[in-house]
């Protein structure tokens, strides 16, 4: 058996309750020779004793609670009753330790179910390609503990909806670490969570190429980019945006009286992700701001409202916080870092697949709450570095809305929230703005 970080434990155990992250403290993490056995260390706030427990693979892959023991007096009692424990379980070599209890197959997510020919580029990139075996290795742990109430996520998963696909299972993985309870039991909207006892209903949606010649090729500069931000990159945004209030998820009983969210990614263009962000703000809110800085008054924002855009003959409202029933809609979600990268530095980080690679992310971040972009440049091997699903994420409130979203639901995020004419925000101490994955062996 092995010392395990936390990361990798984080990275086995999707099936954890949240609320016992809540009530006690993590202090080690330990898997058998095999990885089937998993054991953790907890540390109980109210009584201050040692809990330790041990997880085992169940019939469909996920680590369930196979022993333990409760109020050890000391962090060295529980280090012994735990090695112990595990070197119990590991003798006979199992590697699965069923419940008894599961109604579901194991979710064998690169199993093929769909022809060769109806698979995305990208998705054999992730099943095929030995650079990429942290991040495949990572979404199939993930995937041992994803309900799929639909029954059809493994062949979309496989063809033309891979990205999409790919956003749930990054939403899957992020709900997980804000310590939310998953429930499952519903067709839609995708996601419905809880927390202190409040629920929050969740849909995804992407932004995918259009059919009708409206899409225009990558641009080349700075200059292309703001072009495309004004109106083209709205009204992407707003299309699926507004389909999806069409479909009134408010009136569900199971929804009726929440936040409703909209968890938006976008997949239009290969790179479209890493600048488009500044137009879904500019729709959402109906507004644009721009930043200066001076020696005198530091970075001055300046806001401009905007009433509608128009691209190639097609013309919407700006300002989707404004539309009829848009009040039912609490928040849009963003995040660009949904991507192929993104699992492998994941994978990488909780030791996944091949570690003889030297893996770098380069972009653009925001540290605090000073709101000025700099350059970054992370080494993944680096000494204490750290990467969650969070980082990229941003939570854009609706001013009008009927079931605001609390703040506090999801800390360490970025938020932004428009009032009387003014963008707030709130920054974690660290946020790409946009990044890129570099990979390659490491020399030897």
């Amino acid at each position: 058996m092995r010392k395990i970080s936390k990361a990798r434990f984080e990275a086995l155990s999707y099936a954890r309750m949240p609320m016992v992250k809540i009530l006690s403290d993590e202090v080690d993490w330990y898997s058998s020779n095999n990885n089937s056995i998993l054991g953790v260390i907890l540390r109980d706030r109210t009584d201050d004793d040692f809990v330790a427990v041990v997880l085992g693979r169940d019939e469909a892959g996920v680590f369930r609670w196979i022993d333990g023991k409760a109020s050890i007096v000391s962090i060295d009692a529980a280090r012994k009753q735990i090695i112990e424990t595990i070197l119990q379980h590991s003798k006979g070599g199992a590697n699965e330790f069923p419940q008894g209890v599961i109604t579901r197959k194991k979710n064998a997510i690169f199993e093929q179910v769909v022809k060769e020919d109806a698979m995305l580029e990208d998705y054999k990139l992730l099943s095929e390609s030995e650079y990429f075996s942290p991040a495949k290795e990572l979404v199939q742990e993930i995937a041992y503990s994803f309900e799929d109430p639909d029954g059809n996520y493994i062949q979309q998963f496989q063809s033309d909806g891979f990205n999409a696909r790919m956003w749930e299972l990054y939403l899957y993985a992020f709900f997980h670490e804000m310590n939310f309870e998953i429930k499952r039991d519903f067709n839609a909207p995708d996601y419905v969570v809880e927390k202190v006892g409040q629920r929050v209903c969740v849909e995804a949606v992407t932004v995918n190429p259009s059919q009708a010649n409206f899409d225009e090729p990558e641009p080349k500069d700075n200059e292309a980019i703001a072009e495309l931000l004004k109106d083209y990159m709205p009204i992407k945004f707003g299309g699926p945006l507004y389909d999806k209030l069409k479909k009134k998820y408010w009136e569900k009983p199971h929804v009726a009286g929440n936040p409703l969210v909209l968890a938006i990614h976008d997949y239009h263009q290969k790179d479209s992700m890493m600048w488009s962000r500044k137009g879904l703000e500019a729709y959402l809110y109906g507004a644009v701001r721009t930043s200066e800085f001076s020696p005198e008054a530091g970075l001055v924002e300046n806001v401009e409202l905007i009433n509608e855009h128009r691209w190639k003959g097609k013309v919407i409202p700006s300002g989707f916080y404004t539309q009829p029933d848009s009040e039912h809609v609490s928040a849009v979600i963003h995040s660009n870092q949904s991507t192929i990268g993104k699992f492998l530095r994941m994978g990488y980080l909780a030791e996944f697949g091949r570690q003889d690679l030297n893996i770098r992310f380069v972009g653009q971040a925001i540290y605090g709450n000073n709101g000025i972009q700099v350059d970054f440049d992370s080494s993944i091997d680096a000494e204490g570095y750290e990467e969650y699903w969070k980082n990229s994420v941003t939570i854009y409130h609706n001013p009008n809305a009927l079931h605001p979203l609390e703040l506090d639901l999801f800390p360490g995020v970025s938020q932004v929230w428009f009032e009387d004419g003014k963008f707030e925000s709130i920054k974690p101490a660290f946020y790409p703005v946009y990044g890129r994955t570099y990979y390659r062996e490491k020399e030897v």
